[in-house]
């Protein structure tokens, strides 16, 4: 057992603490009066942080995200440091307003920045008696006031200080702002985590919608996150979320904002919500976004000093309007991110047969290292590619824009790199052979072809046929090489590049006979907008995105000027000819499945193509109203060429093509992009592909040559003989039966 000591004080000991206890007590409260005149005089002086001015607190200007808007006033995205888009009093609900009052300041309108009935008894009761739930004593001023000048202190000196200096703040904020001011003004700063501030982005982000159209349950789970936005994310903890906006619902009834039959209706409803970040790599065209981003920058850049201006992307809140249809863009995602997940799941397939010797050898091949870093690099070469974009015809408007599948991984954007464009190109060397005076029924021998002065360099058909004679629809259709080649020698190098550069491809050209074979390098921007001449009466177009641009305040600092036509690249008749040879295409050539599919609903027209080792996958196609292109590929050459993908551009790209344009179609808001037809062609230009497409011989075409004579004018159309056009076709077609 311990020895218990006792200590006596003896009573003059005690006589002597007596007289100096009060004198002690006297000195402590005055030493405790005095700390806090002195911590009050630190935070005056701002040595706890910055105390701003009533007219400091009148120019209160929040940072606000940059907004990005689609053709059809749909919010695509933001530029921002933090996520907040200022809104007006009147676009908040009423029910939010009354649920943030009745949970956070009941007292509101009775205060002056602070509370002091609340405060008092969170200090009876959460100090002296020990109540943790008796509740905090801050008012919504204070915490607008901490909201916007955050605490620096720490320690409990320095946390006193810091209510001292809030209580300051909020005072001076009542003197600045009326009540309705500053509920406006807290509740487009206040933070509800994941980086979102003020309750216009926490609507956007958690229910899909603009603040004014909140149900009173969503502005409940909202008003309910501010307690801790993080432990009542709906997203993160629906059950803590529930609960938490049940408390809110409860409020609004102790309050008598609400009756109580309305609070147990609320309540029993399941928590929704609708999770939709935008941010800079989520939400529709991430790829657009961040490309249009580096051009507002410069833009901003010349603005600025220009007009002597500090505009800031990610803090002035402009408003930016494009021509990206937001319904066209969901669609053409869907049907990309769908497809490339196909043909991933079929390259995986085709890799795990892949030898161990040849992946040790290709590895080596590219300079990887040992160890598992050589699993990662071949698993990294496995990944198929993709991108999509949409124009308008006669605008140059685009529509839609997919650079790739996953911008957080792979940043660079395929919609602008550069590719060899394999038969893609085609269409250009047949459109200048026409503007040379080519005949569309003149049949072309597909026999081999040696150039001996390129080297003996001969072009390779894809499937190993050199027989027979083709016309340009027939050619067109198969994509034969060897005919390309001769168009290519027919019409001439300096004339086929120039009519590419024309329509807005930009090169360089090599001027040697595999150009016809697409071994150019272009960007599927640039070769979609070119193909505007075939749909547009041989007119380019230019690639538009940006509309116009306004400050915060809806102010007009930039407006994009109509689309200015630019010079003809072919006659009117030839890009007709062409876009019927087009056509053919997708009835009975390489794109056939498009006809098989699409051809009861609309007229479609393109062409595909494959460069070697199915590197890289086209399909242009296009619609009386929209140019789509579409490319597939890998993103080393050098590992396809040691391991070719399983499937060409019929398998790729024309499928996210074809489901692309059948979903537009079914949708009445995209509709007109993905329906009509084509202008008929007129007599005279009809007679020109009245030919069959494939010969086996040529002695019966000589004969139909001998008996209708047509000679080729300097536009590349035919001379009418004496015969009517459809009495012509008639003999023709009774002359080939008897042979």
């Amino acid at each position: 057992m311990p020895i218990r000591r006792r200590i006596y004080i003896n009573k003059k000991t005690w006589k002597e603490i007596s007289r100096w206890l009060p004198k002690a007590g006297l000195f402590a409260a005055l030493a405790a009066v005095l700390a806090v005149v002195l911590l009050w005089l630190s935070v005056r002086l701002g040595l706890f942080g910055e105390i701003p001015s009533v007219n400091e607190l009148n120019a209160i200007q929040n940072h606000n995200s940059s907004e990005v808007y689609s053709s059809d006033g749909v919010l695509l995205g933001k530029y921002y440091f933090l996520d907040r888009t200022s809104i007006l009093l009147d676009d908040i609900p009423h029910h939010t307003i009354d649920a943030l009052i009745a949970t956070e300041d009941i007292r509101f309108f009775r205060h002056r920045g602070t509370d002091y009935r609340s405060l008092g008894r969170v200090l009876v009761k959460n100090l002296l008696m020990g109540q943790r739930s008796a509740g905090g004593g801050s008012t919504i001023t204070r915490q607008l006031a901490k909201n916007l000048y955050p605490r620096l202190g720490k320690g409990m000196a320095g946390l006193a200080a810091e209510k001292i200096r809030e209580g300051v703040i909020a005072r001076r904020l009542e003197k600045a702002y009326n009540k309705e001011e500053i509920l406006a003004l807290y509740l487009n700063t206040v933070h509800f985590g994941e980086n979102v501030f003020g309750i216009s982005a926490a609507a956007q982000r958690f229910f899909n919608k603009p603040a004014h159209a909140l149900q009173p349950e969503e502005g409940a789970v909202l008003i309910g996150m501010l307690k801790a936005g993080t432990t009542y994310n709906p997203r993160l903890f629906p059950e803590r979320s529930l609960i938490r906006r049940n408390t809110v619902i409860g409020q609004l009834e102790k309050y008598d904002f609400i009756p109580a039959e309305m609070a147990d209706s609320l309540r029993s409803l399941p928590l929704h919500f609708d999770y939709t970040p935008l941010t800079h790599a989520d939400g529709p065209a991430p790829y657009f976004r961040e490309r249009l981003r580096l051009e507002l920058m410069r833009w901003l850049e010349e603005y600025n000093e220009t007009h002597g201006t500090t505009y800031n992307l990610y803090t002035d809140g402009l408003r930016i309007h494009t021509t990206i249809d937001a319904a066209l863009q969901a669609l053409a995602e869907e049907s990309f991110q769908n497809h490339l997940l196909t043909l991933q799941t079929r390259t995986d397939q085709h890799y795990r047969l892949a030898t161990p010797e040849r992946v040790s050898a290709l590895l080596d091949q590219l300079g990887s290292k040992p160890g598992s870093d050589r699993d990662s690099i071949f698993q990294a070469q496995m990944q198929v590619h993709g991108a999509l974009v949409s124009i308008e015809p006669g605008t140059g408007y685009v529509r839609a824009w997919i650079g790739g599948k996953d911008i957080r991984r792979f940043q660079f954007d395929n919609v602008v790199s550069r590719r060899q464009a394999g038969s893609a190109f085609k269409p250009f060397i047949y459109a200048a052979a026409l503007e040379a005076g080519a005949n569309p029924c003149e049949f072309i021998t597909n026999a081999p072809l040696v150039l001996e002065e390129y080297g003996h360099w001969s072009p390779r058909n894809v499937d190993g046929n050199y027989e027979g004679y083709y016309s340009m629809a027939g050619a067109m259709a198969r994509s034969v090489n060897t005919i390309s080649v001769r168009y290519l020698l027919q019409a001439g190098f300096t004339p086929a590049i120039s009519l590419a550069e024309r329509a807005g491809m930009q090169g360089p050209f090599p001027r040697v006979p595999s150009l016809a074979l697409g071994t150019t390098e272009v960007s599927l921007l640039e070769l979609t907008a070119a193909y505007s001449i075939f749909p547009g009466a041989g007119i380019p177009v230019s690639p538009r995105w940006l509309l116009r641009i306004e400050d915060a305040e809806g102010n007009l600092l930039f407006t994009a000027p109509g689309p200015s036509p630019l010079p003809a690249c072919l006659t009117q008749d030839n890009a007709r000819v062409m876009n019927a040879i087009l056509q053919g295409v997708t009835h009975y050539g390489t794109a056939a499945q498009v006809g098989g599919r699409l051809g009861a609903r609309m007229d479609a027209s393109g062409k595909t193509g494959t460069t070697q080792h199915n590197i890289d996958s086209w399909f242009i196609g296009y619609t009386p109203g929209l140019i789509t292109g579409v490319w597939t590929g890998v993103e080393n050459p050098a590992f396809a060429r040691t391991y070719p993908l399983p499937f060409g551009s019929a398998a790729s790209a024309v499928p996210i093509w074809t489901s692309f344009m059948e979903k537009s179609n079914l949708l009445p808001a995209t509709r007109h992009y993905a329906s009509g037809r084509f202008d008929p062609l007129p007599e005279h230009l009809a007679a020109l592909l009245d030919c069959p497409h494939y010969l086996e011989e040529i002695q019966r075409e000589s004969l139909l040559d001998r008996i209708f004579r047509r000679e080729p004018d300097r536009q590349g159309l035919e001379r009418e003989d004496s015969l009517a056009p459809r009495r012509r076709s008639l003999i023709r077609r009774i002359i080939e039966e008897l042979f």
